[in-house]
């Protein structure tokens, strides 16, 4: 049976519009929700509930492209604090996005011998992640 999985060769991801250049991996979004213990004197086993999701965080590499407009973005707006729209646009034929808010908590920049000096992201997620199929 064929496979109908997504590549990633093509995937776009935006910070405030601005197309973010070169980006070589990427995790997220993912989260998870905190669980409410809600046992009580009349329970025979521990009852829960789950609390308020968090998105959690949205990470990604890149080559370090300093002149381009998206990763520039991304260093000024974490230093300013300025949460932002983000969008990922994914490969598939019915061009699902994923769109949420987010602040950079992280831009650092690595380098080693032999190499080429690379960025490591971390965007926190407020609010939802809304998936969309643009069909």
């Amino acid at each position: 049976m064929a496979s109908n999985a997504l590549e990633t060769q093509g995937v776009v991801f935006k910070w405030n519009t601005n197309i973010v250049g070169e980006i070589v991996s990427f995790t997220g979004p993912g989260g998870s929700a905190s669980v409410i213990d809600i046992t009580h004197l009349g329970s025979t086993r521990r009852e829960k509930m789950m609390g308020i999701p968090d998105e959690g965080q949205f990470s990604f590499d890149v080559n370090l492209v300093p002149d381009n407009v998206g990763q520039a973005a991304l260093r000024a707006d974490r230093a300013s604090r300025t949460m932002r729209t983000c969008i990922l646009e994914l490969t598939d034929t019915i061009e699902t996005t994923l769109t949420f808010d987010a602040y950079c908590l992280n831009f650092s920049i690595q380098g080693a011998v032999d190499d080429k000096i690379q960025a490591s992201v971390t965007l926190e997620i407020t609010g939802e992640v809304v998936w969309t199929d643009n069909t």
